[in-house]
């Protein structure tokens, strides 16, 4: 085989031809992919950096979605909470209406309201769940996390529990089944208990208050029971005032956390997109200046081809 000898010429037309299309493909895909880092062979240092705080970013959206969670989870026990204080407040109301009233069957008839309306807070308190959670019944608590690793910061929501006796209002207007165990082993018809620390309570109405959570509101000494059930129902309405502010402390934390968290993803996002992604009106203006040069090269080639053309001419 005999070898085809190239001009100095041509081989420099050529070589620029190759260069020129090398620098074509690598823009043309930084073009269509939008990355001038699309793998770790064109930047191991910045792809690696990229990869880093994109993989942050994902973890801290997933947590996004359990701080929503625990918002609405928040909002079904305030929610609920705002039910119950509005309940207490007709209750007190009855309560009012009857240490008023010197008719005996009259106040046991308040006192047939009373024992409703406590049976409705039982009821609300039981349906005050969301996601399987109830912070306003059965003393249960949920941790919201915040941080990319579990438990790097979180935040406890420790509920409470609003109980009542288990029974509903029967024909003599009394609660059914058994009161429930208040502080000092005292019984109570309703009672709100914060994890064991801190009980208080409510006693219900009973035609002859022979149960330990009853009270005769029609009895002789009307007066002293129900204005101590009138006490009552003030402290539970501010022990709820105060479990209420907590949650709406808990619901404020954790709306600046998810702020924090959407702006971080926000940084974590540029930082990684700075790094890998493409200029496209400079990759465009390459675009360009590459064509242009492809088609001088084409035609320095050319030029230089018609250099040995003219050579055979003359031979000829």
């Amino acid at each position: 085989m005999s070898s085809i000898s190239l001009n100095a010429s041509v081989r420099s037309a050529l070589s620029s031809l190759k260069e020129t299309a090398k620098s074509l493909s690598g823009t043309t895909e930084r073009l269509s992919t939008g990355k001038k880092v699309a793998s770790a062979i064109d930047n191991p240092t910045n792809f690696f950096a990229a990869q880093n705080y994109t993989q942050r970013a994902d973890a801290l959206s997933g947590r996004l979605d359990s701080m929503g969670e625990a918002t609405q989870m928040l909002n079904s026990a305030d929610n609920g909470i705002t039910t119950v204080k509005s309940f207490l407040s007709q209750m007190s109301g009855i309560v009012n209406n009857a240490l008023s009233n010197t008719d005996s069957d009259q106040r046991r008839e308040y006192g047939k309201q009373f024992n409703e309306l406590i049976t409705q807070i039982r009821d609300v308190a039981k349906d005050s769940s969301y996601g399987g959670i109830n912070l306003i019944y059965g003393n249960a608590s949920q941790t919201v996390q915040f941080g990319q690793n579990i438990d790097d910061s979180n935040l406890k929501l420790q509920g409470f529990n609003i109980s009542a006796a288990s029974g509903e209002v029967d024909a003599n207007g009394e609660i059914g089944g058994s009161g429930v165990t208040g502080g000092a082993q005292t019984n109570y018809a309703l009672t709100i208990d914060l994890n064991g620390s801190d009980v208080v309570g409510i006693k219900s109405y009973g035609k002859t208050g022979s149960d330990a959570w009853e009270v005769d509101w029609g009895g002789t000494d009307y007066q002293t029971d129900l204005t101590g059930l009138v006490s009552d129902v003030e402290t539970m309405s501010k022990t709820l005032q105060t479990q209420s502010s907590k949650l709406a402390n808990n619901l404020a934390v954790i709306t600046q956390r998810e702020d924090y968290t959407n702006k971080t993803i926000d940084i974590l996002t540029n930082g990684a997109d700075s790094l890998t992604l493409a200029n496209l009106n400079e990759e465009g203006a390459n675009l360009l200046s590459l064509q242009t040069s492809q088609s001088l090269a084409v035609q320095a080639l050319s030029l230089s081809s018609s250099s040995a053309a003219n050579v055979l001419n003359i031979i000829r």
